[in-house]
């Protein structure tokens, strides 16, 4: 017994004791998230990552096309993939509701952050000890509460979770996936940097991969970390380091560009700008800053290479400075050095309590042999009285809801009853629940980076502020452009967060109500018909050259069009995931205008014969049928132009690393420098 007791305490036993017990005591805290179904907080953008699982989990093979948001889009453009497709496999095997699912994902990967964390820093060469207070730090302790008065306030002082805080309040259930995965790759990176292996340069091919898939944000603050971890790496290693980071980033791409191929990376590029005013600002009147930033930290690594500091502290040192300085100085309306960069905080804790370990222990371990019992003593207290905090806040944070009571759900479940598979204009929390309930195909939804419409970011403008009656008026035309059939409304009785439309009674002598529950008010959108396909005669299809006056007579126009009850009605169905068939009585020269969103990746056939499909100034989708009389016209989407490559690509990729993982010989004549 004593000896298999001396096994279990050293070496990789000890190190299994360590992880076992920060993932128990991270589970203990946000326990409740396991048996919890849904919360509190209808504020949570979580409400989105359910919708996805939900629809996922119910149409298995058949989600390329997205057709619940912005008037549709392909799926790659929602958001990245894994985190979603988890958690529909998890609902789907095991029977349970898809937020009953997401809350078990996310609850695994919050409690797997400070395992993560206490494995990395030892790959650093962090001593067990000094590793395993970094992660009991980081799993009691949000050093950002200490350092912004903001999040201090936000979580009710600097003796709560502000992870845990972001994961239930917030919904950020990818993000704080993302950095459970972060230390995985510096660890990855170590480990294949040191033992020069097919399999190890595999392993961190495929962690890189893994998290890429899982959140932008944590990507982001997964290159600076490895940025980083670069420049702190002793001067024969730097080369090396470079060559394998950038190796391994090609091939995880490779291996990722299937669920985010180039044209949803070229979507998101193109949404900075509207999505991110500080950052649009920071790179066009001060470019030099965020080179001039990195530039500093890499010097900085380079001289703490010559510092007597551990790799692990070298590290620390530089990544926390780096996020600090980014993070700090963020005001995302006037200045930002990367888009979003100030939740980053987030990760800025990682480094944080790396250091906080690293120093704790060293001061445990040159410290007087009297006085070490009460260090100890006082960190065991220290530690009861956190446990003891942060308990209390996931009690505060995640709390059952009776969904009976939630204004959000009501009005889902009437419009799928009443209304069920026309586009609705929702906003605020009603928005975000929407299709966590149902299959409502929403004007807006998630997520604006994905957006490819101007008119999108340009109709909250329109139809949430009381500006006068003739904007109201407009908002009325705008939504009858976009296929709206109803307008969701809250007033002081709601349960709705947010309430972005303001004095909503102002609809009711433009628009019939169709029903009134739990404070909201459904107005119904007039319509010719519930088809989304409308014939257009040459020089009705709206061509936009600016959102400002011109748009306007634009919109009009094309609504007056389509309104028309002298011309023949086109009728739209929907025949699977992304394919639809209409039918029209046609001139040569007609038009068909298709209330979905157009994507280079539409294919259009009438009669058979292959037809040209377009965007129209709305983009939405336009048809050249070039057909006379009765018209069959098939509607198909083909995926974006690069997504077959891209399947191809990721094939050979996951390929390839099967072979660097099991193939062949798993080390190479190359020994530890």
């Amino acid at each position: 017994m004593r000896r298999l007791a001396g096994r279990i305490m050293t070496g990789r036993g000890s190190n299994a004791v360590g992880a076992a017990t920060l993932f128990a005591l991270n589970v203990w805290i946000c326990w409740r998230l396991f048996r919890t179904e849904y919360t509190q907080h209808f504020n949570s953008v979580e409400g989105f990552f359910i919708a996805m699982a939900r629809h996922i989990s119910t149409h298995w093979g058949g989600f390329s096309w997205w057709p619940l948001w912005h008037c549709g889009m392909p799926y790659q453009e929602t958001y990245v993939p894994l985190v979603h497709l988890v958690v529909a496999a998890v609902a789907s095997l095991a029977k349970i509701s898809a937020a009953h699912a997401y809350h078990g994902v996310t609850g695994v990967a919050y409690s797997l952050g400070a395992v993560t964390l206490f494995l990395m820093a030892m790959r650093l060469g962090a001593s067990r000890g000094a590793s395993f207070l970094a992660a009991l730090a980081y799993s009691l302790f949000s050093p950002s509460a200490l350092l912004m008065p903001d999040v201090a306030k936000d979580i009710g002082g600097w003796f709560y979770c502000r992870r845990l805080q972001v994961l239930t309040v917030y919904g950020e259930g990818p993000h704080v996936t993302s950095m459970a995965l972060l230390p995985l790759v510096i660890l990855a990176l170590q480990y294949a940097l040191e033992r020069r292996t097919r399999r190890s340069f595999a392993l961190a091919a495929l962690a890189m991969a893994t998290l890429f898939l899982t959140n932008v944000p944590g990507t982001m603050a997964t290159g600076l970390a490895v940025f980083c971890w670069i420049a702190v790496q002793p001067a024969g290693r730097w080369a090396r380091g470079w060559a394998l980071a950038a190796g391994a980033s090609g091939l995880a791409y490779a291996i990722a560009c299937y669920g985010v191929p180039p044209s949803s990376l070229a979507t998101v590029m193109g949404n900075l700008g509207p999505m991110h005013s500080g950052f649009w600002f920071a790179i066009h009147k001060t470019p030099f800053l965020l080179p001039g930033a990195l530039i500093a930290a890499a010097a900085s690594g380079y001289l703490l290479r010559y510092s007597r500091l551990p790799l692990f502290a070298r590290f620390g040192f530089l990544y926390c400075g780096l996020l600090g300085a980014m993070v700090l100085t963020a005001h995302p309306q006037t200045f930002e050095l990367l888009p979003q960069v100030g939740r980053l905080q987030l990760e800025m804790e990682i480094p944080a309590c790396l250091l906080l370990g690293g120093l704790a222990w060293w001061i445990y371990a040159h410290s007087p042999r009297w006085l070490k019992p009460v260090l100890a003593a006082a960190a065991i207290a220290a530690v009861a009285v956190q446990i003891r905090n942060y308990r209390a806040g996931a009690r505060a944070d995640i709390q059952a809801v009776d969904l009976a009571t939630r204004s959000e759900y009501a009005t889902a479940r009437w419009l799928d009853t009443h209304l069920h598979g026309q586009r609705v204009y929702a906003t605020g929390s009603d928005r975000f629940w929407l299709d966590a309930f149902t299959d409502t195909p929403q004007v807006d939804g998630c997520c604006d980076q994905g957006t490819s419409m101007p008119v999108l970011r340009v109709l909250p403008y329109v139809v949430n502020p009381a500006y006068n009656p003739e904007v109201t008026k407009l908002a009325v035309v705008y939504l009858e452009a976009l296929g709206a059939h109803a307008l969701v409304t809250s007033g002081p009785e709601s349960t709705e967060e947010y309430r972005d439309i303001k004095v909503p009674e102002r609809f009711a002598s433009l628009l019939p109500v169709l029903h009134r529950e739990h404070g909201e008010t459904i107005y119904g959108v007039p319509q010719r018909g519930t088809s989304l396909a409308h014939v257009l005669r040459p020089g009705e299809d709206p061509r936009i050259p600016d959102w400002h006056e011109a748009a306007r007579a634009e919109v009009v126009k094309y609504v007056d069009a389509i309104e028309d009850d002298s011309r023949p009605e086109a009728a739209f169905e929907w025949l699977g995931p992304g394919t639809a068939g209409i039918r029209a009585t046609l001139r040569r020269d007609d038009l068909v205008s298709v209330q979905v969103a157009w994507f280079a990746g539409w294919k259009a056939a009438a009669n058979g014969h292959a037809r040209a499909v377009s965007a129209d100034g709305l983009g939405l989708i336009l048809i050249r049928p070039e057909c006379e009389g009765n018209c069959e016209i098939t509607l198909s989407w083909t995926g974006p132009r690069d997504l077959k490559p891209c399947a191809w690509i990721a094939a050979l990729a996951v390929v390839l690393t099967a072979v660097l993982l099991f193939v062949g010989p798993r080390s190479s004549a190359a020994k530890h420098p």
